[in-house]
């Protein structure tokens, strides 16, 4: 069976690097048993607004296991480190393992930054 993606609202300026958060239900993910499993990874969704320094990060920890959760970070990546690449500061975070909650979360982080607020 092929799940549909998570449908979000992405307001204007965020660029999608990555997703693949599908709308496998963690309810069901109670043992390593579940047929979705592999859809609980560390990498699942991100997104960058490349104006405003901001990435949101999705994944589920620990990968692949029925006792994790979704963490969502918000980061800036205004600062670059000694070799040149970006440095992630943490600026808000998130965890829970329900879908309409993460959902609701990022929406709401995308947004916020979009009107100045993170």
């Amino acid at each position: 069976m092929t799940l549909k993606l998570v449908p979000l609202r992405i307001p204007t300026g965020w660029i999608i690097l990555k997703n693949s958060f599908t709308e496998a239900n963690p309810d069901n993910f109670n043992d390593e048993e579940y047929e979705h499993i592999w859809e609980f990874k560390e990498d699942i969704l991100q997104l960058r607004n490349k104006n405003l320094k901001r990435i949101v990060d999705l994944g589920w920890y620990p990968a692949h296991k029925a006792e994790g959760q979704y963490c969502l970070v918000l980061v800036d990546t205004s600062e670059a480190n000694d070799e040149g690449s970006f440095y992630w500061k943490k600026i808000d975070n998130y965890r829970s393992r329900n879908i309409n909650e993460i959902t609701t979360k990022i929406e709401d982080l995308l947004n916020k930054v979009n009107q100045g607020e993170l």
